[in-house]
């Protein structure tokens, strides 16, 4: 609200008189909210200001900016004298009186898609934050964050391609004009990472010339009907808005209610309406959390599994082997490593194309024939890595001729026939986990020196080579 009591509008108002125009500035480059397309003003606001006006009975003459720190620079000079979409903040009070809330809009951080979900700011870290100048949110970080290091930017959208280019981790901004710059600027490597402080709650900004202004534009706010909400909204962006209560509305019911009778029948249906909408919104919000912990299960997935063959991929097996703090009394381990025989004559003789469908196949065999607690991870290329937990140097030597005689009753892609060499080792007290690969690294090496299509175990285990 404006601040400005009734009493002292109506005198302002009396000493002032409507004005016949009013010089409006918008942000130029900020859609689908509002923007400058050719000189005239286009977007979401130019349809609500031309319903106030209408209301109000004002001429609306547009004073083109450059940018919308050149906007708030006018508005601050008086060059301006109404803004028709902008968030309420400290800074803007000390130059421009606000309506009620007519807008609601959620802000969020958007990073690279090779980049973990963050939730929230609270897990920003030492990541550069680009931040349009002047916007609300800028305000916002400098005062409850001031610890993030945030990269100035001229615009929302420069924002979104300072962080396809590098030059920033995160951007943060609103969710409507995000989704229609990444749709037209076909950034398709960028993603929404979290939620990125408060909402956007959009108002109709005056100097304080005009403050006297604010109940009628209030009150022409208060006649757009949901109807009409609901048209300007879906001809600008494509995302299903979550409408917010009018309280406003009600309150003015209430002042117009003569009787007590009526008063109590106005607020009942208030009520209802007002239940009505919330429940509507819970589910919305439902919906958003369920999908939202459907995507960060889709993320964890992707970030501990290779996408071709599904296995766990190598940054999973390292982590685990890291956190491997063995019990000396506990049963051995051994390690396996494996791969495909001659792997690239199959790329280069049939293409790339079978070359994964054979790696896919394989992976399937070995899901089939390792035990349920045992890790088994591509490692990379047509190698393969298996951690056998409990397992002595006869049981792992067991499982390797398990894998490798289903690799010979298989017939994979084209009736390739395929063979694996395998190297294994069994890991010793105390050993360090990266010695105990090296080990079976070396073992892998020399099953392929010496013909391939053979297991062959670490020296120091046995002296065995096996065919």
């Amino acid at each position: 609200m404006s601040g400005i009591s009734t009493a002292n509008a109506q005198a302002a108002k009396s000493t002032h008189g409507v004005p016949e125009t009013l010089r409006y500035c918008v942000d130029p480059d900020w859609m689908p909210y509002e923007a400058l397309r050719e000189g005239l003003h286009s977007g979401m606001s130019s349809e609500y200001l031309t319903l106030v006006a209408q209301q109000l009975g004002i001429k609306m003459e547009l004073v083109p900016t450059n940018s919308w720190q050149q906007t708030l620079q006018k508005l601050r000079d008086g060059d301006c004298e109404l803004s028709p979409m902008l968030n309420r903040s400290q800074q803007r009070d000390q130059y421009l009186a606000f309506s009620q809330v007519y807008f609601y809009a959620p802000n969020v951080l958007v990073a690279r898609k090779d980049q973990p979900f963050l939730q929230n700011f609270e897990h920003v870290g030492r990541r550069v934050l680009a931040v349009p100048g002047g916007y609300r949110l800028q305000e916002y970080l400098n005062i409850y964050y001031p610890s993030i290091e945030t990269l100035n930017v001229a615009s929302e959208r420069d924002g979104l391609q300072a962080v396809a280019d590098g030059q920033a981790d995160l951007f943060v901004g609103s969710l409507y004009s995000i989704n229609a710059y990444i749709q037209q600027d076909a950034l398709a490597d960028l993603k929404i990472a979290g939620w990125g402080g408060p909402q956007d709650e959009l108002r109709i900004g005056v100097i304080h010339k005009y403050a006297y202004l604010l109940p009628e534009i209030n009150q022409a706010l208060s006649t757009v009907t949901e109807r009409q909400h609901l048209d300007i909204q879906n001809r600008w962006n494509n995302l299903r808005i979550v409408e917010n209560s009018n309280v406003r509305l009600a309150w003015q019911i209430g002042l117009v209610t003569l009787t007590a009778i009526l008063l109590l029948v106005a607020w009942n249906l208030w009520i209802r309406r007002y239940n009505l909408k919330l429940a509507e919104q819970n589910r919305q919000l439902v919906k958003l959390r369920h999908e939202l912990e459907a995507s960060n299960k889709e993320l964890q997935f992707l970030s501990d599994h290779d996408p071709l063959t599904k296995l766990h991929n190598r940054h999973f097996f390292n982590h685990c082997i890291d956190q491997d703090n063995r019990d000396p009394t506990q049963q051995q381990s051994s390690l396996i490593l494996l791969d495909i025989d001659h792997f690239k004559a199959v790329n280069d003789g049939y293409g790339h194309q079978v070359g994964d469908q054979i790696l896919q196949e394989l992976a399937q065999i070995l899901r089939q024939c390792v035990r349920e607690h045992d890790l088994a991870a591509r490692w990379g290329g047509e190698e393969f890595v298996i951690l056998c937990h409990n397992a002595d140097i006869e049981d792992a030597v067991a499982l390797a001729r398990r894998i490798a005689d289903k690799v010979e009753e298989t017939s994979f892609s084209r009736n390739l026939a395929i063979s694996c060499s395998f190297g294994i080792a069994e890991v010793r007290q105390h050993e360090p986990m990266q010695h105990c690969f090296e080990r079976a690294d070396k073992a892998l090496y020399e099953a392929k020196s010496l013909g391939r299509n053979r297991i062959s175990i670490s020296k120091g285990d046995t002296s065995d080579n096996m065919g």
